[in-house]
Order: structure tokens, then sequence, then C-alpha cells
């Protein structure tokens, strides 16, 4: 059985007018149309043609992830097509609901829709992009909601350092280790490797509290050797925990691929000559096993029992409370604004919001709603500051 776990729906009609669509949703707009200065690795498929080129590489199942979008109408829209992209092909296809967690208990009633429909899963999430963190109550409560419905969670994640490139999100994998050990019960999908926190798995400790966490390799050629990461990933985790995603139609394999295939990386996985077992896990069965088609393996103790933490780190406002040595400095501040000032005068930090050098203007604008007109007059308005700041009117040289 193979199985990509991680695929998207981005129709041919859809590149017929990138403009309209990026104001509605600048940033899932930002990704699609931008270039990154050379060619395109964008693809457009149709259902059909996804269908056909599953057939011809031997796949006999994709999951179809929603692409995390800002606005709940956005997300009902996107999901209205994977609804009818399972009814139609239900053997060869699942999906899994795009929301919008700050659109509150509509977002809830959305999910209860999506899997009354068929659906098996939630994601691909993009915090960043949809505007909050992983700590947002909101978000919590639709986690909560993937626990009690069973059902397994996609996270968009990347790697902190190196280039920029669309879609490149600043929010530190500390955040996604946090959630993790916050609810151990949950079915969590790391997407791109989880952006390297897989590799951190070799540390005992952090393995104990990841046992609940899978990792997708969705759009990998683009980042990694496709050799060297599987031997390093294969050395730091169970390859139980490992799921084939292709993120088609992406050009993954943009070298070897001028349009949508999933041939070119499953060669380079073949290619890898890895144990039988271990590969048939990998390409499909874990895969299985997480969405119900095989038998799940057994749960791991650490997953029914939670071990007590050893920094405090979520705390409330309530009379009789003490502030003590091992509650986290950000717990603090955020329940007592009034201690902000005094972490402030020792020079301690108590807000974690990350600009990372590689984030350009435009992406950190689209992530926070503006469309390409408001990100134009963004421009302008950075423009005047610095103009009326020069001499003579004129720009620095």
């Amino acid at each position: 059985m193979r199985i990509d776990a991680h695929v998207h729906y981005t129709p041919p009609d859809l590149a017929q007018d990138l403009a309209a669509f990026s104001r509605q949703e600048p940033f899932w707009g930002l990704l699609l149309a931008s270039t990154s200065g050379g060619k395109s690795v964008q693809g457009w498929v149709t259902a059909e043609r996804m269908i056909a080129d599953m057939d011809q590489a031997g796949i006999d199942r994709v999951v179809l992830m929603g692409e995390y979008r800002q606005r709940h109408e956005g997300c009902v829209a996107r999901n209205d097509a994977a609804l009818r992209i399972i009814q139609r092909w239900p053997d060869r296809v699942s999906a899994f609901a795009i929301l919008q967690p700050k659109a509150g208990q509509q977002a809830l009633d959305e999910l209860k829709r999506c899997l009354d429909g068929g659906m098996c899963g939630v994601g691909e999430l993009g915090p960043y992009g949809q505007g909050y963190r992983l700590d947002d109550p909101d978000f919590l409560r639709l986690a909560e909601a993937c626990i009690d419905a069973q059902i397994p969670l996609n996270l968009h994640v990347n790697e902190e350092i190196g280039h920029y490139y669309p879609g490149k999100a600043a929010m530190p994998l500390l955040h996604f280790y946090r959630l993790a050990c916050r609810y151990p019960e949950l079915r969590l999908i790391l997407a791109h490797w989880g952006g390297g926190l897989l590799f951190y798995e070799i540390m005992p400790e952090v393995r104990r509290s990841l046992q609940n966490v899978w990792y997708d390799m969705a759009g990998s050629p683009l980042l990694y050797p496709t050799d060297a990461i599987f031997k390093l990933a294969l050395t730091c985790v169970d390859h139980k925990k490992l799921l084939y995603g292709s993120d088609y139609p992406l050009l993954a394999c943009p070298r070897k691929q001028c349009e949508p295939d999933f041939l070119p990386f499953i060669a380079e996985i073949d290619a890898l000559g890895l144990e039988r077992a271990v590969y048939d896990d990998i390409m499909g069965h874990n895969a299985a096993r997480l969405l119900g088609l095989l038998p799940a393996d057994r749960t791991p103790e650490h997953i029914t029992r939670r071990c007590k933490p050893q920094v405090i780190t979520e705390v409330e406002e309530t009379a009789g409370v003490e502030i003590g040595p091992f509650m986290a400095v950000s717990a603090v501040a955020g329940a007592w604004p009034e201690t902000r000032p005094i972490f402030e005068a020792h020079n301690i930090p108590w807000q974690d919001s990350p600009v990372p050098y590689w984030e350009p203007i435009s992406q950190a604008a689209a992530a926070r709603g503006l469309g390409p007109d408001g990100q134009d007059e963004l421009i302008r308005e950075l423009n005047d500051a610095i103009n009326a700041n020069t001499p003579h009117g004129g720009r620095n040289s």
C-alpha cells in the first residue's frame, strides 16, 4: 500500500487570476504567485490529472491537505472542493480539513461538517500565516477537538535558518515541541521533516516527549539531498514516525521535472535501498495506521500518562497563588502584566516575537492580512517616512 500523505489541490483555474485570489487570501496567494526570483516550482493540475499521475506512479491513495487560508469563508470553500473530490474517488483520496482557529465556534462547527462528510484529519494549518500562536486559546480548543475526535493534526513547519523562500514562517521549533508536550495524546504531524525538530529526537528526553509526533517529508528535495536526509532521519527517529509525502503538485525535483509528477522523488527514495519493511512503512503503512486503514501499533506508555514538568509554563492570576522560581517568565508576564516592567528593568525579555533576518516585508505584511494593494500602501508609507527624514526630501544614497 503506497500512500502520499501530503498533496495539495491547485487547479489551473486558480492560476488565471491570482491577483484577485491574493486580495482575499494574501498569504497563500503570495506562495502561489511568487517565483523566488527564478523559475516557479508551483504546479497546477486538475483532480483528474492527479488521479492519472497516481496511477502512473503506483500510488494507491493520497491525503489531500488544505491550504492555510486566513478567512473562514475561504476555508469553507476549500473544504467544499475537497469534499467533492473524496466523494468522487473515496478509494483513492482522503482529505484533511482546513480551518481558521480564530473563527472560534465557526471553526469547530466546520470541523464537524467536514468529518461528517468523510474527512479524516485537520491540516495543513499554518499558524504564522493564519495569524495565531500555538498557545492561542482558539487554537488550543481546536487541538482538543482533534483529540476528542481521535484524528491527526498536520502543521506546517520549516527550518529556522538558511535562505528565505515564500512561505517560510517565523515560528520557533520550541513552540511545536511545547505543543506536543502539552498534549501527548494529540496525533500531531509536523510537515516538511518538522523543520528539523526530528533531529533533536536523538536526545532521549526529547524522543520520549515526541512519541505522539509524526513527520512528513513534503517538498524535501527542494531543501535536502534525499540520501543525506533519510540517513540522518533514520538515525534520529523510529522509521514508523516517517510519512512519505510529496507536496504534489509542487515541482519538488525542479532539475528533473518541468511539470507535476510523483515519480522523480519516488525514484530518489527507491535508489536508497531501504530494507523492505522500512520502505513499506514509510511509503504507506505508517500513514495507513495513522488514518485507521491498518491496525494501529500499541500506544506508547507515556501517551497515557503525563510527566510532571520541571518548569511551570501555564499559570493563571488567581487569589493566593504566589510566583515561584520555576514558573516560566512568559507565563508569569502573561498572567500578571504588572510584572512586565520589572522583567524589562532587569533586561529579561518576556515576549516571544521572532523577526528572522530572512523575512521580507511582503511576507510579514501578507501574514497580517495585507493584500497586494495594502502591501503597496505599506511600501509607500515606509518610503514617505524615510524621505521625510532625509535632507532635501531625497533618499539616502
